[in-house]
C-alpha cells in the first residue's frame, strides 16, 4: 500500500507510482504544486478540486475514489 499523507509535490509521483506497480494507495492532498508542473500549466489545474479531478483521471472512471474525511482540514 501507497499512502501519501500531506505529501506536497510528492502526491502525483506517489499515485504514479502505485498505479505503475498494480498497488493499492491513499493519498490526502495538501496543495496544488502547480507551479512545478508543465503538465499541470498546461492544462489549467490550479484549484484542490481540479488537481483531484486530474488524479482521478489517470485511471478509468472509478477506479480512484474520492471520500471526504470525517473532520475539518484536507
Amino acid at each position: 500500500v501507497v499512502c501519501g499523507l500531506h505529501p506536497d509535490g510528492a502526491t502525483e509521483p506517489a499515485v504514479d507510482y502505485a498505479i505503475s506497480q498494480g498497488k493499492p494507495f491513499a493519498v490526502v492532498p495538501c496543495c496544488v504544486f502547480w507551479r512545478y508542473s508543465v503538465e499541470l500549466q498546461e492544462l489549467g489545474v490550479r484549484s484542490y478540486d481540479q488537481f483531484l479531478d486530474y488524479l482521478q483521471a489517470k485511471l478509468p472512471k472509478g477506479q480512484i475514489v474520492r471520500e471526504a474525511m470525517p473532520f475539518d482540514g484536507r
